[in-house]
């Protein structure tokens, strides 16, 4: 394989479609017979090692175009077909290593004896390629985690009946939670008017549109300057309440354009908090795990008794019990106990 300067696309196109599969998440197989394809090579390995935690290196070994998943961990005879290749063929070879994670990446091209040897241009292209490997390969795992740290985020504040909008210097909505897509939705008090975040009345949208402005110069000057802004709602309902905050950003950091981040509290929302987790997490019995749930969502002991078709007095029998296995005397403070546990991030079910 050599490129010449008409090439140059090709190369290109080819580095690209490396870089897509690395970073898309695909087996790192279909990697590795991109290059097999390139190099007009017999085989290619592909062999990753965590040299701090020891474990067994990831080894992945295409050899036609049918090899499309990767090998299994430090598999037997995935390393004796590597010494076969190595005894069998002539090899050209690259390796990066991240000295902070203790990890080594290495690069093996086969070709048969018989074939053309590998030239200082075909050494070089493949010192580029296991470059590209490691960060393709580390790159993604940053991805992952940071998609796997947003959907848990995201749930989580759905689970505490928060909604939130972020919004950029232009006052563009880049990214809302589902809570908060819903009241955008809604129209009750906010909509997402032309991409931007307005309040239904005039006077309120004035409010909220100076907060953002405001909002936005202290993300761009660096201070922290948190307001609040109540919208009223044109079913009647309570007031919604905004939080509105300049996001604070590290010196040089790329990616998100949001600048200000808006959190959405409903008053008229009530997180359903699961019964097992309560009986879990203040040794109750299923009983008195149902009735606590209700009081933390506002009902009054009557209702609550009513709503477990049970008789007052028994409602008043498992308070009591419920009082002496959780070290309080007061209803109020069943409550705050209630809602400031764990319990609140086990569902994300809403009831009005």
């Amino acid at each position: 394989m050599t490129f010449h300067s008409r090439s140059v696309v090709e190369f290109g196109l080819f580095f690209s479609q490396v870089s897509e599969s690395l970073l898309s998440g695909k087996p790192l197989s279909q990697s590795a017979a991109l290059i097999r394809r390139q190099f007009s090579a017999s085989a290619v390995s592909i062999q990753v090692e965590d040299r701090l935690s020891q474990g067994c290196p990831v080894v992945v070994i295409v050899e036609s175009d049918d090899d499309t998943q990767d090998a299994s961990l430090c598999s037997e005879l995935c390393m004796e077909r590597l010494a076969a290749l190595q005894e069998e063929c002539q090899q050209l070879s690259a390796v990066a290593v991240n000295e902070t994670q203790g990890t080594r990446y290495t690069l093996k091209i086969y070709r048969d004896r018989a074939d053309s040897a590998f030239d200082a241009e075909q050494a070089s292209l493949c010192e580029i390629l296991v470059t590209q490997l490691r960060r393709g390969l580390e790159l993604s795992a940053q991805l992952g985690t940071s998609e796997v740290e947003r959907v848990l985020y995201s749930s989580v504040m759905d689970r505490l009946s928060v909604g939130v909008i972020l919004v950029d210097a232009n006052r563009n909505v880049v990214k809302t939670s589902s809570m908060a897509a819903a009241h955008l939705a809604s129209r009750d008090g906010l909509q997402n008017q032309l991409g931007r975040l307005r309040a239904i009345y005039a006077n309120e949208d004035r409010e909220l549109q100076d907060a953002l402005r405001d909002a936005i110069a202290a993300a761009n000057s660096g201070e922290n300057i948190t307001r609040g802004v109540s919208i009223s709602r044109n079913s009647g309902q309570r007031n919604l309440g905004l939080v509105i905050q300049p996001i604070r950003r590290q010196q040089g950091s790329i990616g998100s354009t949001a600048v200000v981040a808006i959190y959405i509290r409903d008053p008229e929302a009530n997180a359903e908090v699961e019964n097992d987790l309560v009986r879990q997490l203040f040794d109750l019995t299923p009983a008195e795990a149902s009735l606590a749930r209700r009081l933390a969502s506002g009902l009054s002991l009557e209702d609550a008794a009513a709503s477990l078709a049970i008789s007052r007095n028994t409602a008043r029998a498992h308070l009591r019990s419920i009082f002496s296995k959780s070290g309080i005397t007061r209803q109020t403070e069943l409550v705050r106990l209630v809602l400031n546990s764990a319990a609140m991030l086990g569902s994300p079910r809403q009831v009005a």
